[in-house]
């Protein structure tokens, strides 16, 4: 079955685009050409289109170069996930590219050229909206570099150019709900006082029935709607300036990764009323504060969300396999947040415990024979 695969070009040489995020320009590295959206518009938005179609297990397992980026190492290859291969010609070198059935963005492993995949990104699956990066794989480097700086445990080479050109740019589909939560909050409240005459102390204690009513309107909840990201990691990055989204536009998908969501609204929809449960229950508890000890708390919330935005919002990502074990590596593409795990080697371990116990036993002599002929 085949279909159609995209490659914006350059209007000056006809090579290929990508959309550089600091720039806020798209960028041949051919000719070093920068064009806004609105420069190319005027000159005739190009583009170059060629024929990809869906490979049988054996053909995607042949003569093809697997586009096995570090962010999908985790993958494991199961016979599903094989059967969900996809493969396309590079219009550019004519290398064959396999990638999986829910990307929609991807580039030639041998040539470098942006390929964005618009069937996948059709119909019920196009995004309302795209938050453009705003750094670079540069930043995503460096940023990388930083968090690794001084780790004296981490595995030798692990900071290697090698790794650090693996570092990718993935646009991740995310679900934004606008959610209402009615709440009612029941809880007893207690006031104890104590006074004193010459033959008596008092006691007194007060109880109160505390009872709440009230909504509270959320909007633009973020939830990652693809099953390969960790959610942790995802809800780490935020936040996002969604103020500076875009109307979606495949041209800025070119030079990154993307994907179509794997996840529906429904399917999120008990991970959204956890996240923001203790944020109801918090401010339903405010009326709880001019009391001194509050107990017998029950606050049921009636959730309801009428709103879901379909987004692609921008991450820096680097995954990586240490002892069995997959450390990862994420930067927000727009803020430049970033959050991570290292990996702690063994022989590096071994090595610095040595070191120290050999320095602290050394201290110890010192001391020992200092103390011993001071006291003779």
């Amino acid at each position: 079955m085949e279909k159609t695969a995209l490659t914006y070009l350059c209007p000056d040489c006809m090579a290929y685009l990508r959309f550089d995020g600091k720039e806020e320009k798209w960028v041949c590295d051919y000719c070093d050409g920068k064009f806004s959206m609105e420069e190319l518009e005027q000159r005739g938005l190009q583009k170059e289109e060629s024929d990809y179609e869906v490979k049988s297990r054996a053909e995607a397992e042949g003569n093809s170069a697997d586009v096995s980026f570090d962010y999908q190492e985790n993958i494991s290859q199961t016979e599903s996930d094989l059967s969900r291969m996809r493969g396309y010609i590079c219009p550019s070198c004519g290398g064959e590219i396999v990638t999986d059935d829910v990307t929609a963005a991807t580039f030639c492993v041998f040539c470098g050229n942006p390929t964005i995949l618009p069937k996948q990104l059709e119909g019920e699956y196009r995004p309302a909206a795209i938050v453009p990066f705003e750094t670079d794989k540069e930043d995503a480097k460096k940023a990388f570099l930083n968090l690794c700086k001084g780790k004296k445990l981490l595995p030798k080479g692990y900071t290697s150019e090698q790794r650090l050109e693996k570092i990718t740019g993935v646009y991740v589909p995310f679900w934004l709900f606008d959610c209402k939560a009615d709440f009612t909050y029941h809880a007893t409240g207690e006031n104890v006082s104590t006074w004193a005459d010459p033959r008596f102390i008092y006691t007194k204690t007060d109880l109160y029935h505390i009872h709440r009513e009230g909504r509270m309107e959320f909007e633009n909840i973020p939830l990652d709607a693809s099953e390969k990201m960790q959610d942790d990691l995802m809800d780490a990055l935020e936040p996002f300036h969604l103020e500076k989204k875009k109307d979606f536009d495949m041209s800025y998908l070119s030079g990154f990764l993307a994907e179509k969501y794997t996840y529906e609204p429904k399917d999120l929809y008990d991970r959204m009323t956890g996240r923001i449960t203790p944020g109801v229950e918090h401010k339903a508890g405010e009326g709880g504060r001019g009391y001194q000890r509050v107990y017998g708390v029950k606050c049921h919330t009636k959730f309801s969300s009428d709103k879901q935005t379909y987004m692609l919002l921008p991450v820096w990502m680097l995954i990586s396999k240490y002892q069995g074990k997959d450390y990862l590596f994420a930067m927000n593409g727009q803020t430049g947040k970033i959050v991570g795990e290292l990996p702690v080697s063994s022989g590096q371990t071994a090595k610095w415990f040595g070191i120290i116990f050999a320095v602290t036993f050394l201290i110890a002599m010192v001391i020992a024979m200092f103390v011993v002929g001071g006291v003779f």
